[in-house]
């Protein structure tokens, strides 16, 4: 008989034991899981997420700046107001979106480069501009042409500010895609609190039924109370799952916007290349017009379906997967309960051994 109560206490230390050991690593998991998902989404929605619309914004204002310019110098406008308010004023924009981009950037030194680099560019563009200007106010017309076709050129050749912006744009998206799909996002990294979740309720089931068989009660309140909390808190943990898949959504969201915006961008600089190309090319002397200049202007470009979301719904969205935090709150006090619970259940069983040898 001695030998039998020494084996029950020992059993019962080792049940606890092993309850309050899992109940640690579930919360450790859990907390670290939820902490880093909430850490990651926050990041996609302060810095990633506005870095990628700032891009976008910027190419689709410069193209606005570009084609008012171009139109006010091929109208004759200049003659008044030069390349005109609506190009200063959407110029400033493309600049206020770049300086937020640099604030928001999330390519690191490479994406820093490539915004440093833009600003020069843009400071050349504007140069070129002011000489047109300058030049079209002279009434020396082959010149503030020419002042016009070197300033599409710092947009539009090799290695110039389209392609930069492009670059740019394609970092910042490579690195979205890499923050909503690696790391606490990846979806077998479930595992990593989800298992120990599992043992630690299988673990609890045992105890339950090892106890009602030494024991002969069915019911132990405290292990029901315990088991209860624990669903619980697996069903908060799991809440980062929702967030993520919000987040995604949130993405999809921000792809057709950035996608319609570009498409939008891409027709407006059709425009205005089109008319620059035709108006340079009626100034062109017998002998042509220089290699620079394309032998026919692009086509006009075809009709651009109307945006079906804003900046404001991707913005929204990624706010909507970073509105449970106060989660991180409440999965240590129910990882507590558990393990408060656990004890309540078995530290009675253990109390009756205790003075038996």
């Amino acid at each position: 008989m001695t030998e039998r109560v020494s084996t029950t206490r020992r059993d019962l230390l080792r049940l606890r034991l092993g309850l309050l050991g899992l109940t640690v690593v579930v919360l450790a998991m859990s907390v670290w899981s939820f902490a880093a998902t909430q850490s990651v989404l926050g990041t996609v929605r302060d810095r990633t997420a506005p870095a990628v619309l700032d891009v976008a914004s910027a190419k689709a204002a410069l193209m606005q700046a570009h084609l008012a310019a171009v139109k006010s110098f091929v109208d004759g406008g200049a003659t008044l107001v030069g390349a005109g308010e609506e190009y200063t004023t959407d110029l400033a924009v493309a600049e206020q979106d770049l300086a937020r981009a640099a604030g928001d950037n999330a390519g690191g030194s490479t994406g820093s480069g490539e915004l440093q680099l833009i600003a020069g560019l843009l400071t050349t563009y504007s140069g070129w501009m002011s000489a047109a200007d300058t030049h079209f106010r002279e009434g020396t017309r082959d010149l503030y042409l020419t002042d016009l076709w070197y300033a599409a050129r710092s947009l539009y050749g090799g290695q110039q500010t389209l392609a930069h912006l492009e670059g740019l744009a394609s970092l910042q998206r490579k690195e979205l895609d890499q923050q909503l799909s690696d790391g606490w996002l990846n979806r077998w990294t479930v595992l990593a609190w989800l298992v120990p979740s599992i043992l630690l309720l299988l673990l609890l089931a045992y105890t339950q039924r090892y106890l009602w068989r030494r024991f002969g009660r069915r019911f132990n309140v405290g292990l029901i109370g315990a088991t209860a909390l624990l669903v619980l808190l697996t069903g908060a943990t799991a809440s980062g799952i929702v967030l993520a898949d919000r987040a995604h959504a949130a993405n999809a969201v921000l792809t057709s916007y950035v996608s319609n915006t570009d498409q939008r961008a891409n027709a407006v600089s059709t425009t205005a290349q089109r008319r620059l190309i035709l108006t340079v090319r009626q100034s062109c002397n017998p002998t042509g017009c220089g290699a620079t200049l394309p032998d026919t202007a692009p086509s006009a470009p075809r009709s651009t379906p109307a945006a079906t979301t804003t900046a404001a719904d991707a913005t929204a969205g990624f706010a909507d997967a970073t509105d449970l935090s106060w989660l991180l709150v409440l999965i240590p006090v129910l990882a507590l309960g558990v393990a408060g619970l656990a004890l309540v259940g078995l530290q009675p069983r253990i109390d009756e051994y205790r003075y038996r040898s």
